[in-house]
Parts: structure tokens; sequence; C-alpha cells
């Protein structure tokens, strides 16, 4: 009696060794996102988690730091770049590599179709992408697409031949990008330079005539009440990216990046549906709110893949060459 009492507390004991062990192994890794909670991008990469999370039996628990509360998108970044944060929802800017101006290239692709076949794991843009993230020492995993672009103007305003090269007469803030701006300079806008916590003020004090960094929902949740017409650019368009610092992402053994990579990839399809519902939602919303929407035709379209193809894509060309934009335009058979 005695021995086999000694026996089972010898099996309880090494079971609950077992057990704490599970649960030193477990660890928990930071990732950034500026957006707020509930934006659907955030809701894909909380999902991309709890995939990660549910697959690895809780060992690897990715935890969405939301509304910038780690820092700016630039602060984030330059913490995964050290190790020091372990993931970001990143939107990559030329301060750290001047071959970001490659995701902000106009006329990469145009509409959401083209958008969702640019982002292909293994797609010419993907593996130029991957490899400028490891000039900079992190881990890509992959694009999740945001938002097509627009242009969003003032009340009062009236923008004559959107779609050719005419001087609009139009003051417009821009992103801060050559690429970007040599682009809408060429379709007919004057440019400003506004930060764009003060985009919503501006456009209702007449200091600028509209904005063009928003899709249709960022537009009306942001700047509604002061706009008057949208215009649909659809060659624009905005990603966020799935960034791993390397310390981290050496951390794992093959099976977890396995893991990691699967689950982006599933998300990606999900928020690719989103964000086209997204879009056509905030399209009819504006037009409820009696905001004029303006669509381009097809002719439209070839001319503003032209205007970037002349304008734009020389400027980015001076900092990738020339052979990746050819390989996407050949890729999607433009």
């Amino acid at each position: 009696m005695r021995k086999s009492t000694l026996i089972f507390a010898a099996v309880i004991g090494l079971v609950m060794i077992m057990s704490f062990g599970d649960v030193t192994e477990a660890a928990q890794y930071r990732m950034g996102a500026h957006y707020p909670s509930g934006y659907f991008v955030n809701n894909g990469f909380r999902r991309v988690a709890d995939r990660v999370r549910e697959q690895t039996n809780g060992k690897v628990d990715i935890v969405l730091y939301e509304s910038s509360s780690l820092g700016s998108y630039e602060q984030v970044f330059q913490e995964v770049m050290q190790g020091t944060v372990d993931m970001t929802t990143n939107y990559p800017t030329s301060r750290f590599n001047k071959k970001f101006e490659l995701v902000a290239t106009p006329s990469l692709a145009s509409g959401y179709p083209e958008i969702k076949k640019l982002l292909k794991i293994g797609s010419p843009f993907h593996s130029y992408v991957k490899s400028i993230y490891e000039e900079t020492g992190v881990v890509y995993i992959g694009s999740f697409v945001d938002s097509i672009m627009g242009a969003a103007i003032a009340k009062g305003k009236t923008v004559k031949n959107p779609y050719d090269s005419s001087n609009k007469q139009m003051q417009l803030r821009t992103l801060p990008l050559t690429t970007v701006r040599k682009w809408w300079s060429a379709m007919g806008y004057q440019l400003v330079t506004v930060p764009y916590a003060e985009v919503f003020t501006s456009m209702q004090t007449g200091v600028i005539d509209g904005d063009t960094g928003s899709g249709p929902e960022g537009a009306f949740l942001a700047f509604g009440d002061v706009t008057g017409t949208y215009i649909e650019y659809p060659n624009s368009f905005c990603l966020l990216d799935f960034v791993v610092s390397k310390k981290a992402w050496d951390s794992f053994d093959a099976k977890t990046k396995d893991i990691i990579v699967k689950a982006f990839a599933a998300e990606s399809e999900v928020v690719y549906k989103e964000a086209v519902e997204s879009y056509d939602a905030y399209i009819a919303k504006m037009k409820k709110a009696g905001i004029k929407i303006v669509s381009p035709t097809a002719k439209d379209l070839k001319f503003m893949d032209e205007v970037a193809y002349k304008y734009s894509w020389p400027e980015t060309a001076k900092c990738t060459g020339d052979k990746v934009l050819q390989d996407i335009k050949k890729y999607l058979g433009k």
C-alpha cells in the first residue's frame, strides 16, 4: 500500500513538472499597431495571433498593442529593427530604406483584383519587398490590403476633368513621398504639405481644397463633414505589412515559422474581402450623406497608368532599378 502511494505521488509530481514546463515555455510577443481597436485590418492581425496561439498550443502568444500605444509606426519599426519590440503592423517609409518608395508607387496595380494578385507570396512585389526588409534587418511575412485611395474634395469645390492632366487649380494634401507627389502633380493638382491632424480644419477653412491620403472609410470618418466630393483613383492604394524582429523570428523553430506564415496567408483572404466590403460600404454611406462620387472609366484608368509610368516610375527606379517595376507589370499582364 505504501509502495503504491509513493508511485502515485511520483506520477503526480511528474505530471506537475511537465505542466509547469509547458507554462514556462509559453511566451508573449508584442505587436505594435497604429490603427485603433476595431479597425478591420487590426482584426485581421488579431485573428492571425489567435491562429498562431491555437496551433502552437499557447506557446506563442502574440499581443496586439493598438492606437500607437507603443509609439508611432516609425518609432515601433525602429524598435522591431533593434529587437526590443517583437512585431509590428508596418507602413514602410523611405526614411529607413529608399527602396520603400516602391510600396507607394501609383499604378503598380489598379483595383482590388490586381492588388490581390500583386500581394501573393512569391510575386515579384512580395519577393522584392521581402528583400528590402531583409536589408533593414527584419523579417517580412506579407502585406494586408488596407484600402484603395482617393481624393476627398472640400464642400463647395469642383474638380473639372479629374482624369486628365489639365490644371485643376486645386490644392491637395498628399503623402510626402516623391513618387506619389510626382503623380498627383502630373495629374494637374497643386500640392501642399499639411499634417494629417490639421486636414479637417484646413479643408473647413479653405486652406486646402482636399486630401488624398485616405480610402472611403478613412475619408468619411475623418473628413465626412467637410467633404463634398470623393474622386476614386483606384491606381493608388495603402497596405499594412506584417513584420517580425530578427530576434523573435530566430527564436522560433521551423514548425512555428510555418504556422505563422500559413496563419497570415489564411487571413489575407479574409482581410481582402473585408477591404472590398469596407470600400463599397463607405462609398454607399458617402452617397447617402450627399457626397458626390466620381468614378473613372476604363479609358481613364489607362490614362492614369500612363501618367504613372511616365512621371512616377522613373522616380522609383532611381531607388529600386527598373527591373522590379517591369517584372510587376509583366506579372499583372499590363
